[in-house]
């Protein structure tokens, strides 16, 4: 069996080199040429606007850069570890979209450091929110000048530049500010919701991996599909889509980006909006809460709705059960086992 595991996995490992879209991996920069890394983009010492919009762009990164690590040291100090978490990853991602160094370097003076003794958490959001925007302006604009002027391998250094940032790592850190409320009516039949629908599900569908290897996953697929089910809840909240496209935004944050986070806010709206769903949206959240976020009190609550609301699953039931027996009494001394192979989120049926 071991033998079979191994080799199952190289063939899994080696299909993905030939294969694109098997990691999570932000689009490679392009390279001067084939045995070349791009290190120095070079800036025309006599273009003035070339040399004026690559300051802008530098000036918006080097603030944006600040006013997160303004705001990350603000959630150190006041202990919220979630959205510190939000914060790190997000300054990672800015960290990794831009892989070159501009020559000669612009004159960028950075901001003076801020107080956070009386820092409101709500203003230092915005700030960032605002210099996250005028950086990816600014990065627009040098692009847009670079296509004008027909310099080719600077636009695509710049494009690469703007897809390295990950939408997926910025964030609102309120939630309020990404999901609608939990008390909307979905009763309205519209049509270009579930054309959205239909075609996220056909990509979502194609993007999954085995629940043993992710690396079969196709990322790319699951990215597009999120994009499209966020867009649906966007533009037509009511529809009657929105609960199952809750139930899907959860689950490809949960099983492919490890947004657990926000994962249980959106199956919360699954169960809100349609509280008899026919998926276990109330027990992805509460093996979230139990097993990831290790938040025992939300953890009973939803297993306890589990038992009440989803009886549809003798495995789901079966281990929540389980596990109210065991958070209800002292801390466990042995890690528990699994949830049901139905739990893990890899989407099974067609919920069409």
């Amino acid at each position: 069996m071991n033998k079979a595991l191994r080799l199952v996995t190289i063939l899994a490992v080696s299909s993905c080199w030939f294969v694109g879209g098997c990691s999570d991996r932000p689009p490679a920069p392009p390279r001067p040429s084939l045995f070349r890394r791009l290190k120095v983009l070079a800036v025309s010492a006599d273009d003035i606007t070339e040399r004026r919009a690559v300051t802008a762009v530098e000036t918006a990164r080097v603030n944006y850069t600040f006013h997160l690590s303004v705001l990350k040291g603000y959630y150190e100090r006041v202990g919220n570890m979630d959205k510190l978490t939000w914060a790190r990853r997000e300054m990672h991602n800015l960290q990794l979209a831009k892989r070159f160094q501009w020559r000669p370097a612009p004159a960028i003076v950075a901001p003076a450091r801020e107080s956070l003794e009386k820092a409101d958490e709500r203003l230092l959001v915005e700030h960032v929110v605002g210099a996250r925007r005028n950086y990816q302006l600014a990065a627009t604009k040098l692009l847009t000048y670079y296509e004008r002027e027909n310099r080719r391998f600077k636009a695509k250094v710049i494009r690469n530049m703007q897809e390295r940032l990950d939408p997926i790592r910025t964030y609102m850190y309120f939630l309020s500010a990404e999901i609608p409320p939990g008390d909307l009516k979905t009763d309205h039949v519209i049509s270009a919701a579930d054309e959205l629908y239909l075609k996220a599900w056909d990509l979502h569908q194609g993007g999954r991996g085995l629940i043993l290897f992710r690396i079969w996953a196709r990322y790319p697929k699951q990215r597009e599909a999120l994009a499209l089910l966020l867009e649906l809840i966007e533009k037509y909240p009511r529809s009657t889509r929105a609960p199952m496209t809750a139930y899907f935004i959860a689950e490809i944050y949960k099983e492919y980006f490890d947004e657990n986070l926000r994962a249980v806010n959106w199956y919360q709206r699954a169960w809100q909006w349609e509280p008899n769903i026919s998926k276990p949206a109330r027990f992805q959240a509460a093996v979230i809460h139990d097993l990831r976020l290790h938040n025992t009190e939300e953890a009973l609550k939803c297993y306890r709705m589990v038992l009440q609301d989803e009886t549809f699953d003798s495995g789901n039931l079966k281990f929540a059960r389980e596990r109210i027996n065991a958070l209800s009494k002292a801390a466990p001394t042995e890690t528990p086992g699994p949830p049901p192979r139905s739990a893990p989120g890899i989407s099974s049926g067609v919920a069409r």
